[in-house]
């Protein structure tokens, strides 16, 4: 279970090119932000060191550089991200959530079977145990 870390959108940049590439080198990565970002060297820098401080990033040694990559798993931080949005914004009821999502956002070929499957598959599993799934006592969306 991931410990809550306050990640700023310019950290999570830098986390997002470790989750598709690790480890790196700072020279990399700078390489990386700065093709596709208007900082400097030393504002990657400073956000490596933020997310080295907030142990979000690790470091190896490598002869005389050091390595870094995500300690962070993509999938479990973006699941905390949303989670703590749903309980903020939707009182926690993920399905309000998911209505809200499925009213109002435009889907990508295949997405909207994908969810469909998913959720198919959920209802086969609180049929099997007995339970009618996430109600929201108070029928709010």
């Amino acid at each position: 279970m991931m410990k809550k870390i306050n990640i700023s959108d310019a950290e999570l940049e830098l986390l997002k090119e470790f989750w598709v590439e690790s480890p790196l080198t700072s020279r990399q990565l700078v390489d990386r932000l700065r093709a596709r970002t208007q900082w400097g060297e030393p504002t990657i820098k400073t956000l490596l060191l933020r997310l080295l401080r907030k142990k979000a990033v690790k470091r190896q040694s490598r002869g005389k550089s050091f390595l870094y990559s995500a300690a962070i798993d993509r999938g479990e931080y973006q699941y905390h991200v949303g989670r703590s949005m749903i309980d903020r914004v939707f009182d926690g009821f993920a399905g309000n959530f998911l209505t809200c999502l499925v009213r109002n956002e435009a889907f990508r070929p295949g997405e909207l079977e994908e969810l469909r499957r998913l959720l198919d598959g959920k209802t086969g599993e609180a049929e099997k145990k007995g339970n009618p799934g996430n109600q929201n006592p108070e029928g709010r969306e």
